[in-house]
C-alpha cells in the first residue's frame, strides 16, 4: 500500500546519454518503467547501430523524450544537467536520477520512489554501484549470458593508488563513486560530473543526504570484447576533443583516457583480458558468484541471441 501511495504521489524522472548501447538499451528502458519510473528524457550522441530507433520508438510510445545530440565533443556533466533542466521545467518532476544504458538501478522494494516518498527530510539518497562482471572465455563471451560474478566486497583505494595498481589487477574490482537520487521541490538540482553528488553551493539551500538502504545500481561495464573496443575508442575520441577544445583535468575520466592510449598502442585486447582476469579474487571475497540476481539480468537483457 506505501508503495501504491509514493507511486501515484511522486513523479520519477530519469535520464539517459547514450551512444551505441543497443544491446541493453531496450531492457533498461523496460526494466525502469517498470520499477517506478513514470517518464524518460534521454539525448542520443550520434548512434549507428539502432539505439536511436530504440528511443524513438518509446518516445511513440509517450513514455519518452528524444534529444539528439551529435557533438563529438563528449561534454557529459552539460549534456546531463540539461536534460535535467527540461526534467523539471517540462516534464514536472518531483525526483530525479541520471542513469546510464549499462546500468539498473534497482530497488529491493520494487519501487525507485519508496524510499524517497518514505524519508521526507531526506533530500538526495547516495546509492552504492555493484559491477556485474563475465567469466572470462577467452574473447567469445556473450551478454547476458556469460555474467557472473558481483562485485560485492570492492577495494577501496584512493584514486592515485588504484591509477598505480590497474596495470596488474582489474580496474572493476575497485569501488566506484556513488550515485544520487534526489528530489527537486524547489527547481532543477545540478550534478557533478559522472552524476555522483548534487551540487550545493547555494546558501539559501540546504540538502540532507543519506546512504541508501533500498536501491543499488547494477552496472554492466563490459559486455564483450567488441563492445568494450568500441566504447573506448568512442569515449576516447570524446575526450580527447573535450581536452583539446574546452579544457580538462588528469583525473577526469583518467581510466577511459587510459584504456583509449592503450587502444592507439594496441594492446587493448591485453587489457580485456586483465579486466576478466577474476577467479583468484573469489577465494578473497572481493567478488561472488552471481545467483538471485541472474534471473533479473536474463528477463531484461537476454534477446534470444
Amino acid at each position: 500500500m506505501d508503495i501504491f501511495i509514493n507511486q501515484n504521489k511522486y513523479r520519477l524522472i530519469m535520464t539517459l546519454l547514450v551512444r551505441n548501447e543497443v544491446d541493453v538499451i531496450e531492457g533498461n528502458l523496460r526494466f525502469h518503467l517498470d520499477h517506478g519510473v513514470d517518464f524518460i528524457v534521454a539525448t542520443d550522441n550520434g548512434s549507428t547501430d539502432g539505439t536511436k530507433e530504440v528511443l524513438e520508438e518509446y518516445a511513440r510510445k509517450g513514455v519518452l523524450h528524444l534529444i539528439h545530440e551529435p557533438s563529438r565533443i563528449f561534454q557529459q556533466q552539460l549534456w546531463v544537467n540539461t536534460m535535467g533542466e527540461l526534467a523539471c521545467q517540462q516534464c514536472s518532476a518531483d525526483m530525479i536520477f541520471h542513469s546510464d544504458a549499462d546500468e539498473l538501478w534497482h530497488p529491493a522494494s520494487g519501487s525507485l520512489k519508496f524510499e524517497l516518498g518514505l524519508k521526507h527530510r531526506v533530500d538526495v539518497l547516495s546509492v552504492p554501484v555493484r559491477n556485474m562482471l563475465l567469466s572470462n572465455k577467452n574473447g567469445t563471451e556473450v551478454f547476458p549470458h556469460d555474467v557472473a560474478y558481483e562485485v560485492n566486497n570492492p577495494i577501496i583505494k584512493s584514486v592515485r593508488k588504484v591509477m598505480n595498481e590497474v596495470g596488474w589487477r582489474s580496474f572493476f574490482l575497485y569501488r566506484y563513486p556513488n550515485k544520487v537520487i534526489y528530489r527537486t521541490p524547489n527547481g532543477y538540482v545540478k550534478v557533478v560530473q559522472g552524476n555522483h553528488d548534487v551540487i550545493t553551493d547555494s546558501p539559501y539551500r540546504e540538502f540532507a543526504k543519506q546512504k541508501s538502504s533500498d536501491i543499488e545500481v547494477l552496472h554492466f561495464p563490459i559486455r564483450s570484447l567488441k563492445q568494450f573496443r568500441q566504447k573506448i575508442i568512442n569515449n576516447g575520441e570524446g575526450l580527447y576533443n573535450l581536452d583539446l577544445y574546452l579544457g580538462s583535468d588528469n583525473i577526469h575520466a583518467w581510466h577511459a583516457k587510459r584504456w583509449y592510449g592503450l587502444y592507439q598502442q594496441g594492446r587493448l585486447n591485453e587489457e580485456y583480458h586483465r579486466l576478466l582476469d577474476l577467479e583468484d579474487y573469489l577465494a578473497e571475497g572481493i567478488l561472488k558468484p552471481l545467483c538471485d540476481k541472474r534471473k533479473l539480468i536474463l528477463n531484461y537483457f537476454d534477446q534470444g541471441l
